[in-house]
């Protein structure tokens, strides 16, 4: 049995609707998911949360309105760590 992690795709489409702007960061809806952006350092990208958080997102375009403009921007993390994320834009109604 393969491992997953769980999201729900109703609160991940309600925190994109709720921004002012029409691009934010993989990393700001993580933020507001789970009250904090950490970088998973020294974990391979099928292990990272943020990964998977990531390509839920991308395999969930359609559903929450919104498209991936660029990917692997470096950010800092709430630690001050680099890391990377995606870009994403809404989608206009």
């Amino acid at each position: 049995m393969k491992d997953k992690i769980n999201i729900n795709l109703d609160r991940v489409k309600s925190i994109i609707d709720s921004f002012d702007d029409a691009q934010f960061n993989t990393t700001d809806v993580i933020r507001r998911y789970s009250g904090g952006f950490f970088s998973n350092k020294e974990t391979p990208a099928s292990f990272s949360f943020n990964a998977q958080f990531g390509k839920i997102l991308k395999s969930n375009e359609d559903r929450l309105g919104i498209n991936e403009i660029e990917s692997n921007k470096a950010v800092p993390d709430d630690n001050g760590h680099e890391t990377s994320t995606s870009v994403w834009a809404k989608r206009s109604h």
